[in-house]
Protein backbone atom coordinates (compact mmCIF):
# COMPACT_ATOMS: atom_id res chain seq x y z
CA UNK A 1 0.00 0.00 0.00
CA UNK A 2 1.68 3.06 -0.90
CA UNK A 3 2.18 5.84 1.80
CA UNK A 4 0.81 8.80 0.34
CA UNK A 5 -2.48 7.18 0.94
CA UNK A 6 -2.11 7.86 5.08
CA UNK A 7 -2.26 11.17 5.26
CA UNK A 8 -5.75 10.98 3.30
CA UNK A 9 -6.83 8.35 5.91
CA UNK A 10 -5.83 10.70 8.60
CA UNK A 11 -7.86 13.82 7.37
CA UNK A 12 -10.98 11.28 7.45
CA UNK A 13 -10.28 10.06 10.63
CA UNK A 14 -9.92 13.28 12.27
CA UNK A 15 -13.14 14.33 10.41
CA UNK A 16 -14.98 11.25 12.16
CA UNK A 17 -13.67 11.44 15.16
CA UNK A 18 -14.20 15.71 15.70
CA UNK A 19 -17.60 14.74 14.06
CA UNK A 20 -18.91 12.21 16.80
CA UNK A 21 -17.46 13.34 19.57
CA UNK A 22 -19.83 15.65 20.09
CA UNK A 23 -22.62 13.08 20.30
CA UNK A 24 -21.68 11.78 24.09
CA UNK A 25 -21.11 15.64 25.39
CA UNK A 26 -25.13 16.85 23.91
CA UNK A 27 -26.29 17.52 27.53
CA UNK A 28 -22.92 19.10 28.66
CA UNK A 29 -23.31 21.14 25.81
CA UNK A 30 -26.89 21.89 25.74
CA UNK A 31 -26.49 22.87 29.88
CA UNK A 32 -23.13 24.74 28.69
CA UNK A 33 -24.78 27.19 25.78
CA UNK A 34 -28.41 27.16 27.41
CA UNK A 35 -30.09 26.01 24.34
CA UNK A 36 -32.38 23.32 23.59
CA UNK A 37 -31.58 19.73 22.87
CA UNK A 38 -32.47 20.28 19.09
CA UNK A 39 -30.30 22.91 18.73
CA UNK A 40 -27.33 20.61 19.63
CA UNK A 41 -28.54 17.65 17.52
CA UNK A 42 -28.82 19.55 14.39
CA UNK A 43 -25.22 20.41 14.87
CA UNK A 44 -24.45 16.58 14.69
CA UNK A 45 -26.84 15.78 11.82
CA UNK A 46 -25.48 18.82 9.67
CA UNK A 47 -22.67 16.68 8.41
CA UNK A 48 -25.35 14.65 6.83
CA UNK A 49 -27.26 17.68 5.20
CA UNK A 50 -23.71 19.20 4.08
CA UNK A 51 -22.98 15.83 2.28
CA UNK A 52 -26.22 15.61 0.93
CA UNK A 53 -25.99 19.45 -0.48
CA UNK A 54 -22.69 20.08 -1.39
CA UNK A 55 -21.33 16.03 -2.08
CA UNK A 56 -21.80 16.87 -6.03
CA UNK A 57 -20.29 19.74 -5.75
CA UNK A 58 -17.09 17.98 -3.90
CA UNK A 59 -17.29 15.32 -6.80
CA UNK A 60 -17.48 17.89 -9.47
CA UNK A 61 -14.65 20.14 -8.67
CA UNK A 62 -12.30 17.22 -7.85
CA UNK A 63 -13.09 16.09 -11.86
CA UNK A 64 -12.93 19.48 -12.61
CA UNK A 65 -10.22 20.63 -11.41
CA UNK A 66 -7.90 18.25 -8.79
CA UNK A 67 -8.57 16.14 -6.12
CA UNK A 68 -5.66 18.15 -4.69
CA UNK A 69 -7.60 21.48 -4.48
CA UNK A 70 -10.50 20.18 -2.92
CA UNK A 71 -8.69 17.96 -0.06
CA UNK A 72 -6.77 21.11 0.74
CA UNK A 73 -9.92 22.83 0.99
CA UNK A 74 -11.16 20.15 3.09
CA UNK A 75 -8.40 19.84 5.40
CA UNK A 76 -8.16 23.91 5.77
CA UNK A 77 -11.42 24.18 6.68
CA UNK A 78 -11.81 20.84 8.96
CA UNK A 79 -8.43 23.28 11.03
CA UNK A 80 -10.73 26.10 11.07
CA UNK A 81 -14.20 24.81 11.96
CA UNK A 82 -13.20 22.58 14.49
CA UNK A 83 -11.13 25.62 16.47
CA UNK A 84 -13.15 28.27 16.13
CA UNK A 85 -15.96 25.82 17.23
CA UNK A 86 -13.72 25.05 20.78
CA UNK A 87 -12.69 28.55 20.74
CA UNK A 88 -15.91 30.21 20.85
CA UNK A 89 -18.18 31.09 23.79
CA UNK A 90 -21.50 31.92 22.38
CA UNK A 91 -23.74 29.20 20.73
CA UNK A 92 -24.08 31.48 17.70
CA UNK A 93 -20.46 31.37 16.97
CA UNK A 94 -20.18 27.71 17.71
CA UNK A 95 -22.62 27.61 15.31
CA UNK A 96 -21.22 28.63 12.81
CA UNK A 97 -17.84 27.16 12.91
CA UNK A 98 -19.43 23.53 13.63
CA UNK A 99 -20.98 24.11 10.36
CA UNK A 100 -17.77 25.22 8.61
CA UNK A 101 -15.82 21.88 10.16
CA UNK A 102 -18.96 20.11 8.38
CA UNK A 103 -18.11 20.85 5.00
CA UNK A 104 -14.77 19.23 4.81
CA UNK A 105 -16.88 15.82 5.21
CA UNK A 106 -18.19 15.98 1.81
CA UNK A 107 -15.11 17.69 0.20
CA UNK A 108 -12.95 14.50 1.98
CA UNK A 109 -15.36 11.34 0.91
CA UNK A 110 -17.11 12.14 -1.94
CA UNK A 111 -14.26 12.34 -3.90
CA UNK A 112 -12.69 9.02 -2.62
CA UNK A 113 -13.34 7.58 -6.24
CA UNK A 114 -11.10 9.20 -7.91
CA UNK A 115 -8.54 8.90 -5.14
CA UNK A 116 -8.78 4.88 -5.64
CA UNK A 117 -9.02 5.28 -9.07
CA UNK A 118 -6.18 6.96 -9.89
CA UNK A 119 -3.67 6.09 -7.45
CA UNK A 120 -4.75 2.32 -7.01
CA UNK A 121 -5.45 0.88 -10.21
CA UNK A 122 -7.18 -2.29 -9.46
CA UNK A 123 -7.30 -2.13 -5.98
CA UNK A 124 -10.41 0.73 -6.03
CA UNK A 125 -12.72 -1.82 -3.45
CA UNK A 126 -10.29 -2.13 -1.07
CA UNK A 127 -9.37 1.29 -0.71
CA UNK A 128 -12.64 2.82 -0.76
CA UNK A 129 -13.34 0.21 2.28
CA UNK A 130 -10.78 1.53 4.42
CA UNK A 131 -11.39 4.66 3.62
CA UNK A 132 -15.21 4.95 4.61
CA UNK A 133 -13.89 2.12 7.53
CA UNK A 134 -11.47 5.02 8.57
CA UNK A 135 -14.11 7.39 8.72
CA UNK A 136 -16.54 5.33 10.83
CA UNK A 137 -13.79 4.14 13.57
CA UNK A 138 -12.89 7.78 14.34
CA UNK A 139 -16.75 8.34 15.12
CA UNK A 140 -16.34 5.12 17.08
CA UNK A 141 -13.49 6.11 19.03
CA UNK A 142 -14.75 9.99 19.29
CA UNK A 143 -18.06 8.35 20.78
CA UNK A 144 -16.82 5.92 23.15
CA UNK A 145 -13.61 8.61 24.43
CA UNK A 146 -14.78 12.09 24.20
CA UNK A 147 -16.50 11.39 28.09
CA UNK A 148 -13.17 10.41 29.54
CA UNK A 149 -11.25 13.29 27.64
CA UNK A 150 -13.99 15.23 29.10
CA UNK A 151 -13.57 14.61 32.43
CA UNK A 152 -9.80 14.98 32.57
CA UNK A 153 -9.06 18.27 30.29
CA UNK A 154 -13.02 19.86 30.29
CA UNK A 155 -15.00 20.77 27.72
CA UNK A 156 -12.86 23.47 25.85
CA UNK A 157 -10.11 20.82 26.12
CA UNK A 158 -11.98 18.05 24.75
CA UNK A 159 -12.56 20.76 21.60
CA UNK A 160 -9.38 21.77 21.29
CA UNK A 161 -7.94 18.25 20.92
CA UNK A 162 -10.48 17.77 18.11
CA UNK A 163 -8.90 21.02 16.41
CA UNK A 164 -5.47 20.07 17.31
CA UNK A 165 -5.95 16.44 15.37
CA UNK A 166 -7.19 18.50 12.49
CA UNK A 167 -4.08 20.64 12.40
CA UNK A 168 -1.94 17.67 12.36
CA UNK A 169 -4.02 16.13 9.63
CA UNK A 170 -3.41 19.28 7.60
CA UNK A 171 0.29 19.70 8.18
CA UNK A 172 0.99 16.26 7.10
CA UNK A 173 -1.55 15.97 3.99
CA UNK A 174 -0.35 19.35 1.84
CA UNK A 175 3.46 18.12 1.34
CA UNK A 176 1.96 15.41 -0.02
CA UNK A 177 -0.70 16.39 -2.01
CA UNK A 178 1.20 17.35 -4.94
CA UNK A 179 2.49 13.31 -5.29
CA UNK A 180 -1.55 12.76 -6.34
CA UNK A 181 -2.85 12.74 -9.90
CA UNK A 182 -3.71 15.42 -11.45
CA UNK A 183 -4.00 14.77 -15.02
CA UNK A 184 -6.94 13.18 -16.53
CA UNK A 185 -9.67 13.57 -18.77
CA UNK A 186 -11.79 16.49 -17.04
CA UNK A 187 -15.03 15.81 -19.12
CA UNK A 188 -17.85 14.46 -16.83
CA UNK A 189 -19.59 13.19 -20.34
CA UNK A 190 -20.63 9.43 -19.21
CA UNK A 191 -20.51 9.98 -15.30
CA UNK A 192 -23.99 8.93 -14.95
CA UNK A 193 -25.16 5.37 -15.87
CA UNK A 194 -28.72 4.06 -14.96
CA UNK A 195 -27.64 0.77 -13.56
CA UNK A 196 -26.11 2.94 -10.80
CA UNK A 197 -29.51 3.41 -9.70
CA UNK A 198 -29.62 -0.05 -7.74
CA UNK A 199 -25.93 1.37 -6.26
CA UNK A 200 -27.85 4.16 -4.99
CA UNK A 201 -30.61 1.98 -3.31
CA UNK A 202 -28.44 0.07 -1.70
CA UNK A 203 -26.72 2.92 -0.44
CA UNK A 204 -29.92 4.61 0.79
CA UNK A 205 -31.27 1.54 2.91
CA UNK A 206 -28.00 0.03 4.49
CA UNK A 207 -26.79 3.89 6.09
CA UNK A 208 -30.68 5.11 6.39
CA UNK A 209 -31.61 2.40 8.63
CA UNK A 210 -27.64 2.22 10.08
CA UNK A 211 -28.99 5.86 11.55
CA UNK A 212 -32.36 4.69 12.45
CA UNK A 213 -31.54 1.86 14.81
CA UNK A 214 -28.77 4.40 16.62
CA UNK A 215 -31.37 6.90 16.72
CA UNK A 216 -34.00 4.52 17.95
CA UNK A 217 -32.23 2.50 20.45
CA UNK A 218 -33.00 4.75 23.94
CA UNK A 219 -36.22 5.67 22.89
CA UNK A 220 -37.33 1.17 22.73
CA UNK A 221 -35.54 0.53 25.82
CA UNK A 222 -37.37 2.82 27.59
CA UNK A 223 -40.80 1.73 26.09
CA UNK A 224 -39.15 -1.99 27.61
CA UNK A 225 -39.27 -0.41 30.90
CA UNK A 226 -35.67 0.47 31.09
CA UNK A 227 -35.00 3.76 33.43
CA UNK A 228 -34.16 6.63 31.15
CA UNK A 229 -30.61 7.05 32.36
CA UNK A 230 -29.63 3.41 31.61
CA UNK A 231 -31.87 3.29 28.26
CA UNK A 232 -29.78 6.40 27.43
CA UNK A 233 -26.31 4.75 28.49
CA UNK A 234 -27.08 1.69 26.42
CA UNK A 235 -28.40 3.34 23.50
CA UNK A 236 -25.28 5.44 23.29
CA UNK A 237 -22.98 2.20 23.46
CA UNK A 238 -24.90 0.45 20.75
CA UNK A 239 -24.29 3.20 18.53
CA UNK A 240 -20.66 2.91 19.69
CA UNK A 241 -20.77 -0.52 18.65
CA UNK A 242 -22.51 0.00 15.51
CA UNK A 243 -20.17 2.45 14.29
CA UNK A 244 -17.38 0.24 15.57
CA UNK A 245 -18.68 -2.17 13.59
CA UNK A 246 -19.01 -0.32 10.56
CA UNK A 247 -14.89 0.90 10.27
CA UNK A 248 -14.15 -2.98 10.94
CA UNK A 249 -16.39 -4.69 8.57
CA UNK A 250 -15.59 -1.76 5.57
CA UNK A 251 -11.84 -2.02 6.63
CA UNK A 252 -11.92 -6.23 6.71
CA UNK A 253 -14.35 -7.30 4.34
CA UNK A 254 -13.49 -5.31 1.23
CA UNK A 255 -10.07 -5.94 0.83
CA UNK A 256 -10.38 -9.49 1.61
CA UNK A 257 -12.79 -9.83 -1.51
CA UNK A 258 -11.10 -7.45 -3.76
CA UNK A 259 -10.96 -9.95 -6.34
CA UNK A 260 -14.14 -11.85 -6.00
CA UNK A 261 -16.40 -8.41 -5.88
CA UNK A 262 -19.34 -10.68 -7.30
CA UNK A 263 -18.76 -12.77 -4.41
CA UNK A 264 -18.47 -10.26 -2.01
CA UNK A 265 -21.46 -8.16 -2.95
CA UNK A 266 -23.79 -11.15 -2.87
CA UNK A 267 -22.35 -12.19 0.71
CA UNK A 268 -22.17 -8.64 2.58
CA UNK A 269 -25.93 -8.22 0.65
CA UNK A 270 -27.09 -11.36 2.59
CA UNK A 271 -25.02 -11.11 5.75
CA UNK A 272 -26.72 -7.36 6.02
CA UNK A 273 -29.98 -8.53 5.55
CA UNK A 274 -29.65 -11.31 8.57
CA UNK A 275 -28.12 -9.35 10.88
CA UNK A 276 -30.51 -6.56 9.81
CA UNK A 277 -33.31 -8.97 11.33
CA UNK A 278 -31.61 -9.88 14.21
CA UNK A 279 -31.28 -6.01 15.43
CA UNK A 280 -34.41 -4.98 14.72
CA UNK A 281 -36.06 -8.12 16.19
CA UNK A 282 -33.78 -8.15 19.23
CA UNK A 283 -34.10 -3.93 19.82
CA UNK A 284 -38.02 -4.12 19.57
CA UNK A 285 -39.38 -7.33 20.95
CA UNK A 286 -36.73 -8.36 23.66
CA UNK A 287 -34.59 -6.78 26.36
CA UNK A 288 -32.19 -8.78 25.97
CA UNK A 289 -28.89 -6.81 25.45
CA UNK A 290 -26.47 -9.12 24.42
CA UNK A 291 -28.31 -10.03 21.53
CA UNK A 292 -29.55 -6.33 20.58
CA UNK A 293 -25.65 -5.82 21.06
CA UNK A 294 -24.57 -8.78 18.58
CA UNK A 295 -27.68 -7.63 16.14
CA UNK A 296 -26.33 -3.50 15.63
CA UNK A 297 -22.57 -5.00 15.75
CA UNK A 298 -22.65 -7.56 12.81
CA UNK A 299 -25.03 -4.99 10.95
CA UNK A 300 -22.72 -2.09 11.33
CA UNK A 301 -19.28 -4.88 10.07
CA UNK A 302 -21.56 -6.13 6.92
CA UNK A 303 -23.91 -3.35 6.30
CA UNK A 304 -21.01 -0.75 5.79
CA UNK A 305 -18.93 -3.30 4.06
CA UNK A 306 -21.56 -3.73 1.62
CA UNK A 307 -22.10 -0.27 1.35
CA UNK A 308 -18.69 0.68 1.01
CA UNK A 309 -17.95 -2.44 -2.02
CA UNK A 310 -21.61 -1.23 -3.93
CA UNK A 311 -20.31 2.35 -3.83
CA UNK A 312 -16.57 1.18 -5.16
CA UNK A 313 -19.25 -0.58 -7.72
CA UNK A 314 -20.23 2.39 -9.07
CA UNK A 315 -16.83 3.18 -10.02
CA UNK A 316 -16.47 0.48 -12.39
CA UNK A 317 -19.37 2.62 -14.49
CA UNK A 318 -16.93 5.02 -15.71
CA UNK A 319 -13.44 5.17 -17.52
CA UNK A 320 -10.74 7.55 -15.57
CA UNK A 321 -10.75 8.70 -12.36
CA UNK A 322 -12.12 12.07 -12.80
CA UNK A 323 -15.55 10.14 -13.60
CA UNK A 324 -15.36 7.75 -10.73
CA UNK A 325 -15.02 10.67 -8.09
CA UNK A 326 -18.07 12.13 -9.70
CA UNK A 327 -19.69 9.00 -9.60
CA UNK A 328 -19.05 7.50 -5.72
CA UNK A 329 -20.12 11.81 -5.07
CA UNK A 330 -23.60 11.09 -6.63
CA UNK A 331 -23.72 7.51 -4.26
CA UNK A 332 -22.68 9.50 -1.21
CA UNK A 333 -25.32 12.32 -2.02
CA UNK A 334 -28.22 9.64 -2.64
CA UNK A 335 -27.25 7.90 0.76
CA UNK A 336 -27.12 10.79 2.34
CA UNK A 337 -31.01 12.10 1.23
CA UNK A 338 -31.69 8.76 2.51
CA UNK A 339 -30.36 9.33 6.10
CA UNK A 340 -32.13 12.81 6.37
CA UNK A 341 -35.98 11.13 5.42
CA UNK A 342 -36.17 7.52 6.30
CA UNK A 343 -35.30 7.19 10.02
CA UNK A 344 -37.90 10.73 10.43
CA UNK A 345 -40.75 8.73 8.56
CA UNK A 346 -39.91 5.14 9.45
CA UNK A 347 -38.07 5.57 13.18
CA UNK A 348 -41.38 7.00 14.54
CA UNK A 349 -43.65 3.83 14.22
CA UNK A 350 -40.83 2.95 16.98
CA UNK A 351 -42.17 5.01 19.87
CA UNK A 352 -45.35 3.12 20.15
CA UNK A 353 -45.82 -0.46 21.43
CA UNK A 354 -48.82 -0.34 18.75
CA UNK A 355 -46.76 0.29 15.54
CA UNK A 356 -43.36 -1.40 16.25
CA UNK A 357 -44.39 -4.58 14.46
CA UNK A 358 -44.95 -2.89 11.48
CA UNK A 359 -41.94 -0.55 11.72
CA UNK A 360 -39.99 -4.11 11.57
CA UNK A 361 -41.83 -5.16 8.60
CA UNK A 362 -40.94 -1.80 6.65
CA UNK A 363 -37.31 -2.29 8.03
CA UNK A 364 -37.27 -6.08 6.66
CA UNK A 365 -38.65 -4.79 3.49
CA UNK A 366 -36.18 -2.44 2.70
CA UNK A 367 -33.07 -4.47 3.27
CA UNK A 368 -34.35 -7.92 1.70
CA UNK A 369 -34.72 -5.49 -1.41
CA UNK A 370 -31.19 -4.23 -0.85
CA UNK A 371 -30.01 -7.92 -0.30
CA UNK A 372 -31.60 -9.21 -3.44
CA UNK A 373 -30.43 -6.15 -5.45
CA UNK A 374 -26.49 -7.76 -4.58
CA UNK A 375 -27.10 -10.39 -7.20
CA UNK A 376 -26.97 -7.46 -10.16
CA UNK A 377 -24.86 -4.86 -9.26
CA UNK A 378 -21.95 -4.24 -11.52
CA UNK A 379 -19.09 -6.38 -10.79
Amino acid sequence: METRILPYWFLIFTIGFGWFSLAPLVPVLENYFGVPLSSILFIISAYGYSMAILGLLAGFLSAKFTTRSVLLISSILSFIGLLGRALSNDFSTFFLFAIIASLAYPLAIAPVGSIAKSIFKGRTNTVVGISVGILFIGMALGSFFSPSILSFIGLRGTLLLTAILALIAMVLIIPLLRSYPSHYERSLKGSFNPGMVKNWYVGLAVASISVMFGSISSVILQIHGVVTLLAVSMGGFLTGLSFLGSGLGAIILPSLLENRLRLGLILTGLLTFFSAITAVISISFTVNFPLIALGYFLFGFFGNAYWSMAMASTTLYVNDPAKAGFATSMYSVITNVGVSVIPVTIGVLFNDNSTIAEGVIIVVIIEFIAALLSFFLKS
